[in-house]
């Protein structure tokens, strides 16, 4: 259990954190969200002493962190920040046990641990272990830093905005696997957003802070049914009880920030283009702009040896819908597919979004409360 007891810091005479006192219980994923300089980030530094209090107290598993060593209550709390932080002279396995290896863990420990962490999330040993950060994409490098945080085998993990970096399908994709990972390590995990989808997506409690406060702390089903303010409704889109918007087609749900290349596209200009984009995968069109399929950064490193382009590693058989269709159309294929979007096309097939389940989430609450235009 992590508990705050009247914990206040101010910077100068500005006061960052007012009075909090609050519990998460053991085993629960509890999000801070809230506006730029609420103490959202302040309030998840404290609990590690990475920002020491001026008054109050907090205690982790019933004992003061005041009170313990710095580096011990450190190397017992996993962390896990957007910048990945990743050491770019270690291979893989030797940043996952950075703190194993502060904690004097023998090397074939530490091996057995690259070996389960990795597997976790389904990059074997044999092909991850030994490269280096520069070697993966955005999503895979920060799919290492989660499992850094989780190799000593914490009971807490506190991670800041760790996907915000990412572009929408390597970050709905990182957000269903740390939800998984927490829910079967059984660890407490503390998050920081500023995307309310992504709180609602991920939390079992929501904390909202406003100027250093807490307006309001809820699952997110109480969150959505009676938020506390005016503020929380408008992080939610909830303008207007009156104001239902029920989405009728698929442009209504969809996102339409998307990264497509032509299929002839170079092998090795493509996986530097996902680097540089932070994604895992791209859409693929023909000449004429059509939609083609799509390819994964895995799919390209598994068989890309030997091919000069993309087409012949590409999924021509990947779910799509047309943007005109009924929304409904897509939501049946995105959940009877087990994928992590739809591709949405034009009536002349070439790409205009993609359909996740986070902007179907929203198109939902939408549907209930209105858009608020």
């Amino acid at each position: 259990m992590i508990r705050f007891e009247h914990v206040s810091k101010s910077y100068g005479g500005t006061l960052v954190l007012d009075d909090l006192s609050f519990e998460i219980a053991p085993g629960q994923l509890a999000v801070l969200i809230g506006p730029s300089g609420c103490g959202k980030t302040t309030t998840l530094k404290t609990i590690n002493r990475l920002i020491e209090t001026d008054k109050g107290d907090i205690y982790v598993n019933g004992r003061s962190i005041a009170r313990l060593n710095k580096v011990e209550l450190r190397c017992s709390i996993g962390y896990v920040i957007q910048q990945i932080g990743l050491f770019p002279h270690m291979t893989v396995e030797q940043n996952i046990c950075v703190v194993p290896k502060l904690l004097k863990y023998s090397k074939e420990r530490c091996q057995k641990i690259t070996h389960e962490m990795l597997e976790l999330v389904k990059m074997p040993y044999e092909e991850y272990a030994h490269k280096y950060p520069n070697q993966l994409s955005g999503g895979q490098q920060q799919r290492i830093g989660v499992l850094r945080a989780l190799a000593a085998s914490p009971p807490i993990v506190l991670m800041d905005e760790p996907f915000g970096a990412l572009d929408p399908m390597t970050r709905l994709v990182l957000q269903e696997e740390v939800r998984r990972l927490q829910q079967k390590l059984n660890k407490t995990i503390v998050f920081v957003t500023h995307d309310m989808d992504e709180a609602l997506t991920m939390a079992d409690t929501v904390i909202f802070m406003e100027k250093g406060r807490i307006v309001q702390m809820a699952s997110p089903d109480e969150m959505l049914r009676n938020p506390a303010s005016d503020l929380i409704c408008s992080f939610m889109g909830k303008r207007s009880l009156n104001n239902q918007h029920l989405p009728q087609t698929v442009a209504d749900i969809m996102r339409d920030k998307v990264v497509t290349v032509t299929k002839d596209h170079g092998v090795r200009a493509s996986v530097e283009l996902m680097s540089r984009k932070n994604i895992d995968t791209l859409i693929l069109t023909n000449a004429d702009g059509s939609y083609a399929g799509v390819v994964s950064v895995d799919r390209i490193k598994r068989s890309g040896k030997g091919y000069k382009t993309v087409e012949p590693l590409m999924n021509r058989g990947y779910p799509f819908s047309y943007e005109d269709e009924d929304g409904q159309v897509a939501f049946d294929k995105l959940i009877d597919g087990g994928v992590n979007y739809v591709v949405v096309l034009r009536r002349d097939r070439t790409v205009a979004g993609i359909v996740t389940k986070t902007s179907m989430a929203r198109s939902m609450a939408e549907a209930v409360w209105g858009n608020g235009e």
